[in-house]
């Protein structure tokens, strides 16, 4: 895969294959995004799978062990082939690619996880996201609020952009990411960045 291919993919599998064999995605951020495809079907999960995907977010951020992980999952056993049962899996590549798959239930959705693993993978053929002396108490205080609150919708991102703007940031792929539309959620690769998360 080539810089061009990883922007314009519409195939989450492709994209999973090549970070799993470059080795440019850590396991917390496979995990999130596993975390991520089991979101986009909330509402189909029943509360057992709601609980190992809050688990596995836990897991990702290091607030929940292993052994809970396990226990969640073995708890949701019966749901199966749910993206639940997989955002929960022990192996986080497994976890992102199965979520994934099992997630898939609209024709569309495949091309919403390749923009959901863009946003939080960001570009791997780019340098990795450093943030500047821009990177204030205070942006770094409504990071924290986005990521807490899971609000990464497009105004809060937007607000949070325009701070970065103010205090200097003139690098334009990390503003434009923040005010695009389109999907965003824990692991954005900026929110990330700016919080010191890999």
């Amino acid at each position: 895969m080539d810089e061009v291919t990883w922007l314009a993919s519409t195939d989450p599998a492709l994209m999973l294959g090549f970070l799993q064999t470059s080795g440019r995605a850590s396991d917390r951020k496979l995990r999130l995004f596993a975390v991520s495809c089991s979101r986009r079907v909330w509402n189909w999960l029943d509360a057992l799978g709601q609980a190992a995907v809050e688990i596995a977010e836990e897991y990702a951020d290091g607030r929940a062990s292993a052994d809970q992980l396990r226990a969640a999952r073995l708890a949701c056993k019966l749901a199966g082939g749910s993206a639940a049962w997989y955002a929960a899996a022990s192996n986080p590549v497994v976890a992102a690619r199965n979520a994934a798959l099992s997630a898939q239930a609209v024709p569309a959705e495949r091309t919403l996880q390749a923009a959901l693993l863009r946003d939080i993978i960001g570009n791997p053929f780019r340098r990795e996201t450093v943030i500047g002396p821009w990177g204030s108490s205070t942006i770094r205080e409504m990071a924290e609020a986005v990521y807490a609150e899971r609000d990464f919708s497009r105004p809060r991102l937007a607000t949070l952009a325009e701070a970065l703007e103010k205090a200097g940031c003139a690098d334009s792929e990390l503003l434009d990411h923040l005010r695009r539309p389109g999907l965003h959620s824990r692991g954005c690769f900026v929110v990330d960045a700016l919080l010191g998360k890999a």
